[in-house]
């Protein structure tokens, strides 16, 4: 028997309620609507299982053997969630997108579980949504549901919707195990068309091309798949303009083509050849740098203005690594063209903390967005996520003085060599060089450089550099003198120094609350917990409640208004932390006893979005806990933990895999640098 994550909760309330429950218990304890109570009562009803109404308490009727036998049934029978609204409504927009003919109200209600006017009211969500994208919703009476789009259009948002809602892991294993699925976004496409398209992407243009992840490698098949969907049933795109150096993947497009034809026959445009070849192009990574359109071209330029303002602003280089700047691009590309849904204008903890910590760096990130990007106004959260970005690369950076440079010639030997040495002896700050080749620039990690010379031009190179001949005639060296002079300018040595100050003059008192600070951390380090929650439900309103019911006894007196607290703060913005697989949910409450900070390793994956609207696979739960009437000092230790966690890749993994002790030294660390700040300050007060 299939019952869905909701059905056995309720079953399970039954079950360890002989006596019975009420419905408004019901509600409280799943967060759902009396309406929809019955409704999941109608469905087990069906499923012949006897639930009894007395005096308004609902009861399992049955005998022992006949309860032992339904509690038997809950534990091991196949669960299917429950869609959520957003979800499905994406499973709709996909199918309207993706479909050769019309669709019916009726057939979405019985693949999707819900009734006509649930659908009804799905469509008018929907119908919004297609149209930010110009894409037209259309009802036609006595024949259904169809949409008006230009065909490139439709297979993109397609893709895109399919591209958001698929796990990786869920994808291929569906793809290459013989097993079935009921997830509606894996089956939109009939698996033997995947499973060929994946078998012809390998053998004809895999092996060509850099894929540097397992999604671009899924984007690919779904291109593919759902423009010979849509190609087969006679589906036309408009004049597709080849991208420039987009020839030899237009080669291993008539090679997959030619593939393709010996399973099934069909004709091919020029347009899809074209099409195909151009996002092939985008996705090799030896060509990231050219996967922009016109228009995000433009973004780009006003992005790389607006961190190279910052950068001088705070005298700290920010455009070193490119895949900061690639990751924070595409993050601003998709607000600006509004892709994404801002994060609400609500204070978060872990965003707020970290604008306190980095009060210069944020003043100088709102003072130039709004000069590079006046039209786009952003929340509070959104401006505060833009400053995870630029926090996360300034201590993951080490600039320093002792600069190192990377030299890019056609074959890295012979001129190379003269090249190096010649820098070496006019420029005694460079104390580092390294020679590279331009076919394997990919390998390298550029952030590890403060500077780039070139014997070629790069044509959409990501970084600056400085185009010189292997000789370095001396109206070059002239040149790069005033480069290096410009540079230490807007980057001196002092750059090191804290972005924030603190004043302090009042030393009894400041002394009082360090005694008491340091007691508060104490208390924090040693109550940190790492637990395991087994066989978890994949529906995160049944986490948190799991969470909260694994939690210790003391900390909090009733649970479900901290579990109403935390589903609120879920529902208000992501909880997911960008290129992670962990969550952070934090509340305050008065039934919460004391501060404290648990986290839970999940045996089942969830998917949840994060912050920075990509989804991400958790497997560990952080689960912050406050009482209400935290004092400044405290309020801003837990905002530090809150801040250390997303400030490097190296904590991200430390919270992701470490284990309780090696994350308790963690934070006593963290503490313990706190306090020698205040003692360090001290001490300059008196001198």
């Amino acid at each position: 028997m299939f019952l869905t994550q909701r059905q056995k909760q309720i079953l399970q309330l039954l079950l360890e309620n002989q006596t019975g429950v009420t419905i408004k218990q019901i509600e409280e304890n799943l967060g759902i609507s009396r309406r929809t109570v019955y409704r999941e009562f109608g469905d087990l009803k069906n499923n012949n299982l006897k639930i009894v109404n007395q005096k308004s308490k609902y009861f399992l009727s049955g005998d022992t053997k006949e309860l032992q036998e339904v509690k038997q049934m809950v534990r091991t029978s196949h669960s299917q969630s429950v869609m959520s609204i957003d979800k499905r409504e994406k499973a709709i927009a996909a199918t309207l997108l993706i479909s050769t003919e019309p669709c019916k109200i009726i057939q979405f209600a019985l693949d999707l579980n819900v009734s006509e006017a649930t659908i009804q009211n799905d469509l008018n969500s929907v119908e919004k949504s297609l149209s930010r994208y110009h894409i037209k919703l259309i009802r036609k009476k006595g024949v259904g549901l169809l949409v008006e789009a230009p065909e490139k259009v439709r297979r993109q948002v397609f893709v895109d919707i399919m591209l958001n809602e698929i796990n990786e892991y869920d994808f291929f294993k569906y793809l290459h195990d013989d097993i079935k699925s009921n997830d509606p976004f894996l089956t939109m496409i009939d698996k033997q068309m995947l499973l060929i398209v994946d078998s012809c992407l390998k053998e004809s243009i895999f092996n060509n091309i850099q894929i540097d992840t397992d999604q671009k490698m899924i984007e690919l098949i779904l291109i593919f798949a759902a423009t010979l969907k849509r190609t087969m049933a006679g589906c036309k795109l408009d004049f597709i303009q080849p991208a420039e150096n987009s020839l030899k993947y237009q080669g291993y497009v008539y090679r997959f083509m030619a593939l393709f034809a010996k399973t099934t026959s069909m004709q091919v445009e020029q347009n899809d050849i074209s099409y195909l070849a151009n996002k092939l192009l985008a996705c090799d990574y030896h060509n990231t740098y050219l996967t922009y359109n016109e228009r995000e071209l433009a973004i780009s330029v006003k992005v790389k203005n607006f961190v190279q303002s910052v950068s001088e602003e705070v005298r700290w280089d920010f455009k070193r690594d490119p895949n900061f700047m690639t990751k924070l691009t595409k993050h601003i590309i998709s607000l600006v063209q509004h892709r994404v849904a801002l994060l609400p204008d609500t204070p978060s903890e872990i965003l707020t903390g970290l604008s306190r910590k980095f009060d210069k760096l944020y003043a100088a990130i709102q003072r130039y967005w709004h000069v590079d990007f006046p039209d786009n106004h952003l929340t509070d959260s959104e401006m505060q996520l833009i400053l995870l970005y630029f926090a996360n690369e300034y201590t993951s950076q080490n600039n320093n003085r002792n600069l190192s440079a990377l030299v890019i010639c056609e074959n890295g030997i012979g001129t190379s060599a003269i090249l190096s040495a010649r820098l070496k002896k006019e420029f005694s700050e460079i104390k580092q060089i390294k020679v590279s080749r331009v076919s394997t620039l990919n390998q390298i990690d550029l952030s590890q450089y403060n500077l780039i010379f070139s014997t070629l031009k790069l044509k959409g190179f990501s970084r600056d550099y400085q185009l010189v001949s292997p000789l370095l005639l001396d109206n070059e060296i002239k040149r790069i003198k005033n480069y290096l002079k410009d540079y230490e300018a807007k980057y001196p040595l002092d750059n090191a120094q804290p972005l924030v100050e603190n004043h302090h003059k009042d030393s009894a008192s400041r002394l009082a609350k360090m005694s008491i600070s340091t007691l508060f951390c104490s208390e924090l380090v040693n109550g940190i917990t790492v637990r395991h929650l087994e066989y978890n439900s994949q529906d995160l309103i049944a986490v948190i409640q799991e969470c909260l019911a694994h939690s210790d006894s003391t900390l909090i007196r009733k649970q479900m208004p901290v579990a109403k607290n935390l589903l609120k703060r879920v529902r208000m913005a992501p909880v997911g932390i960008p290129n992670s697989h962990i969550a952070l949910l934090h509340t305050r409450s008065p039934e919460i006893t004391r501060c404290s900070f648990t986290m839970f390793d999940l045996d089942n994956e969830i998917s949840l979005l994060s912050m920075d609207h990509d989804t991400i696979q958790v497997k560990r739960i952080l689960l912050m806990l406050a009482p209400d009437n935290l004092t400044d000092s405290e309020e801003q230790l837990l905002s530090m933990v809150s801040s250390m966690i997303i400030m490097s890749d190296s904590n991200l993994n430390l919270f992701t895999n470490g284990d309780q002790e090696q994350i308790k030294d963690a934070l006593a660390d963290l503490f313990l640098g706190e306090i020698r700040k205040e003692l360090t300050s001290s001490k300059n007060l008196k001198a």
